[in-house]
């Protein structure tokens, strides 16, 4: 298993995690595309002779904040720190960059993503009603970098 960064060509394997992952909430291949040439976006992938993870994290220069933009693992490869490594990562690289805290965004019914950021140190700043497309809530998740984090 290597975690790297993301090419232009992983697009399709990242698009079939975004489709397995969040189904009619997924984002749409143009604006993925437009989010990877963003050079303050930073989109790691998880390779096991196929792509079985990525997650995607933009700086914020002028705040010192970085913002979590997508975390997907395949659903077989849940559970196996795989997700967890990914936010270490990318937590890691935004703070050698001068970010001081990641914030996300993540559906409160999504237990297993809100557990997985609260085992991470993150903690519910506040809920947005309405966030969603679908009208759907979204907690608010904050965590302060430093200390070796």
């Amino acid at each position: 298993m290597r975690m790297r960064r993301a090419r232009v060509e992983d697009l399709p394997a990242i698009m079939d995690l975004e489709r397995v992952c969040f189904g009619p909430w997924r984002w749409t291949e143009d604006f993925m595309r437009e989010m990877m040439a963003d050079g303050a976006v930073h989109t790691m992938v998880v390779d096991d002779g196929g792509l079985v993870a990525y997650a995607m994290m933009h700086m914020y220069q002028d705040h010192r904040m970085a913002e979590l933009l997508s975390l997907a693992v395949s659903p077989q490869r849940r559970r196996q720190g795989i997700g967890g490594c990914l936010v270490s990562f990318m937590e890691r690289e935004v703070a050698e960059r001068g970010a001081g805290a990641v914030m996300l965004c993540v559906r409160p019914e999504n237990q297993d993503a809100v557990n997985l950021y609260l085992s991470r140190g993150y903690r519910v700043l506040a809920r947005c009603q309405g966030y969603y497309e679908d009208g759907s809530d979204a907690d608010i998740m904050v965590k302060q970098l430093g200390g070796g984090e």
